[in-house]
């Protein structure tokens, strides 16, 4: 009996594993905050092993990028981290994505829940970076036709808002109603060119239609790498860190 049922299951993970892969297409996460037991005594053996690194790695994510002169947050249909952070990726396309048909980049947008903190007023560091960022998302550019990206806006307009940068549109009735993307009005016929994470064009957070575009490149830079780098490029020009909502996204009046 045991050896037949042995081979059922063999048979059954045997015929899993020829099925198609799967795709994480949404992710739900929670803080724990891990904390010694009251009165538990430390290994001091374990402690002075680990001393050495956790006093290096303090000593990176605690190294100062930049200088803020507000906090920066989220928020809905626009929000001054949303706007930081597509603004950091379409600087990254704009310097570093080298097309094959020399055609630039679009526009960028990205999804609110892969942004996990604030940054704060005052000084922003690596560690901070960290905490907004901790995903290995990378960068990746869609070639995507124009009835595909009025898709992407009203996926966006049901959502109630989310980062991007290069285009400007409003809300109306849950869609996107006079779009414009880098100040021209956008047009249905024509191919655009889409900067996203991959986590998204790979059809996460219910963005699955994206996995119908037409090309797909890698910039090879992943999105906490070009926050580092926008704001590296900030504080070697002088500047510190100032957003203002331009109204890329609003509520139709």
């Amino acid at each position: 009996m045991f050896r037949k049922l042995f081979i059922n299951a063999f048979i059954l993970l045997l015929a899993a594993s020829c099925s198609q892969p799967l795709h994480l297409l949404k992710t739900e996460t929670k803080n724990y905050r891990i904390e010694a037991a009251p009165g538990s005594d430390v290994d001091s053996m374990t402690y002075y092993r680990i001393l050495p690194y956790r006093e290096s790695l303090t000593a990176e994510m605690s190294a100062v990028l930049a200088v803020s002169d507000q906090a920066i947050d989220k928020g809905q249909p626009e929000g001054l981290l949303g706007d930081f952070v597509a603004d950091a990726c379409l600087s990254a396309a704009r310097q570093n994505y080298v097309p094959a048909d020399n055609i630039p980049a679009d526009f960028v947008f990205l999804n609110n829940g892969g942004l996990r903190n604030a940054l704060p007023k005052g000084n922003i560091t690596k560690g901070n970076v960290f905490e907004l960022m901790p995903f290995e998302n990378e960068l990746v550019v869609l070639k995507i036709k124009g009835t595909l990206v009025k898709k992407i806006f009203n996926f966006i307009a049901e959502k109630d808002g989310a980062p991007v940068a290069g285009v400007q549109f409003a809300i109306k009735n849950k869609e996107a109603v006079n779009i414009l993307i880098n100040h021209q009005p956008f047009d249905s016929t024509k191919t655009y060119k889409v900067v996203t994470s991959d986590y998204l064009a790979n059809g996460g957070d219910q963005l699955s239609f994206l996995k119908e575009a037409n090309e797909r490149e890698s910039m090879n830079l992943k999105v906490r790498d070009a926050i580092f780098r926008y704001l590296q490029q900030k504080t070697k020009a002088g500047e510190h860190i100032v957003v203002k909502k331009d109204e890329r996204i609003s509520y139709a009046r």
